[in-house]
């Protein structure tokens, strides 16, 4: 099989991790473009589109520069190099989007060459692509997985597929979390599914509610909502499960 040595990007940047259990980590994002999932919730709705001619590189904090898409492998170690270079330690490289696994053949290729770099490489994935998960986990270190609520989403489940991926994930050496992005349509019933799902496929691993932030006609769930589903979703006999909103956005990060 010939390997895919061609990427197409959204943006390349740096700042602070805004959800999950490493919350205010400093990190590099690789946003890839394109995604399979059209979610009502989605804030990144520039790098849903596949294959866009162009990218953007942070050249400093509120200034891009465009770059042409696709990148090569070559050349987008060289351009993190650069931007290690220039903004100093940070705690990992997060692979985000779009979906980053929808270019699972490029990563396959890439990642080796950055772990040798010496990067921490972070995916920040919708948690249902379980087969092109397989061909690249070896060389992550963590895995931020999502379980997609269609009460949020506005789209059908994907609880079979969101099984596979945490198998997978959990099995191996990535540290990994799951989120669930929630609403005030979210229900009890969707909410006790996901989290029994979790808790048949690993008892012990964190699972964070996220609020979902007010965007596009999806409504943050209330106060007394979250602290309901928290109870609810440690019920189901989960050990570890935080409500977590992303932090990233009130304090003014992309």
């Amino acid at each position: 099989m010939k390997k895919v040595q061609k990427a197409w990007l959204a943006e390349i940047f740096t700042s602070i991790q805004g959800e999950g259990p490493l919350v205010g980590v400093r990190q590099v994002f690789l946003r890839f473009a394109g995604c399979h999932r059209r979610c009502e919730f989605c804030d990144t709705p520039a790098a849903l589109m596949h294959k866009p001619t162009v990218w953007l590189q942070e050249s400093a904090p509120g200034r891009d520069q465009k770059r042409a898409n696709p990148i090569i492998v070559d050349e987008l170690v060289t351009i993190l190099r650069g931007v290690r270079k220039e903004v100093g330690p940070v705690h990992s490289l997060s692979l985000t989007g779009g979906e980053p696994l929808l270019q699972a053949d490029f990563l396959r290729v890439a990642l080796p060459c950055l772990r040798r770099a010496g990067w921490s490489i972070y995916l920040e994935t919708t948690g249902d692509r379980w087969r092109e998960l397989a061909m690249v986990l070896s060389w992550l270190d963590f895995v931020a997985m999502d379980i997609k609520l269609p009460s949020v989403t506005g789209q059908a489940d994907a609880w079979s597929a969101h099984r596979k991926f945490l198998k997978l994930a959990t099995a191996s050496r990535a540290e990994t979390f799951v989120k669930i992005v929630v609403s005030r349509e979210t229900s009890k019933d969707e909410l006790r599914r996901a989290a029994r799902l979790v808790k048949k496929v690993a008892v012990y691993v964190p699972v964070i509610l996220q609020p979902a932030t007010p965007h596009a006609g999806v409504h943050a769930p209330t106060a007394t909502q979250l602290a309901c589903w928290q109870a609810l979703a440690l019920a189901t006999g989960l050990r570890d499960v935080r409500v977590i909103p992303q932090c990233h956005v009130f304090m003014g990060q992309r």
